[in-house]
């Protein structure tokens, strides 16, 4: 079936629209309880549809069929979803999957000089362990951050609060990844973490209840 309000193509059982996010009707069976359409009394004649007129040269064509009343109620704002469902749930993925690609060479060891992973390792035993960890915890993310904007994508029922769980899991683990680093070297956690991740860490957590709020306003519409 298509969208009556963007023509979009969707699945027979959407509620709403994962293109526009306009609501869709769905009737039930025939029979089943719909009233028999009454007949048209024979002294009024069935009024003839109007023809169409053709627009004038270098006039923008006017859609006059009416639209539906489900579709024409108010749908809030869904230029956030929109960035989130094809910006940054794909990019946190990418991210994610470099992350652990990093952490499984051990690239994030790179000096001017070359690579020093061999000489940390050396060092730090347990620093190895840890990074082949921590690249499983971030691969698996970086699968979640996928099946989440698909559920999202198709307004699935609890896929906001999937989405809020995967915001807070993405900022435990580097919360814990610093923990762990800083216990293995003995640097105090604000040099393992450094300020400017700090500062993101912050930034992330407040946009938890910011995508809470926004979610909270839009709940209606992911029931499919």
């Amino acid at each position: 079936m298509f969208c009556p309000n963007c023509g979009t193509e969707i699945p027979e059982e959407a509620r709403f629209c994962p293109n526009c996010g306009a609501s869709v009707s769905t009737s039930g069976p025939e029979g089943a309880g719909a009233s028999e359409p009454e007949p048209t009394p024979a002294s009024e004649p069935a009024s003839e549809p109007e023809p169409w007129t053709p627009p004038a040269p270098g006039a923008e064509p006017v859609d006059n069929h009416p639209v539906p009343a489900d579709a024409a109620q108010a749908v809030p704002p869904m230029n956030w979803f929109k960035f989130i469902i094809w910006v940054q749930l794909f990019l946190s993925a990418a991210v994610l999957a470099f992350t652990a690609y990093t952490l499984f060479t051990g690239g994030h060891y790179m000096t001017d000089y070359g690579s020093a992973k061999d000489l940390v390792y050396l060092v730090y035993g347990g620093l190895q362990a840890v990074d082949v960890i921590f690249a499983v915890i971030y691969v698996a993310l970086a699968v979640c951050c996928v099946v989440v904007r698909m559920n999202l994508a198709g307004f699935k029922k609890g896929a906001p609060t999937q989405y809020l769980v995967l915001l807070g899991t993405v900022i435990a683990a580097s919360i814990l990844y610093a923990v762990a680093f800083s216990v293995v070297t003995q640097v105090s956690l604000l040099e393992a973490m450094g300020l400017s991740s700090m500062g993101q860490t912050v930034t992330s957590i407040v946009m938890i209840f910011v995508n809470k709020i926004y979610f909270d306003k839009r709940a209606f519409m992911f029931t499919n």
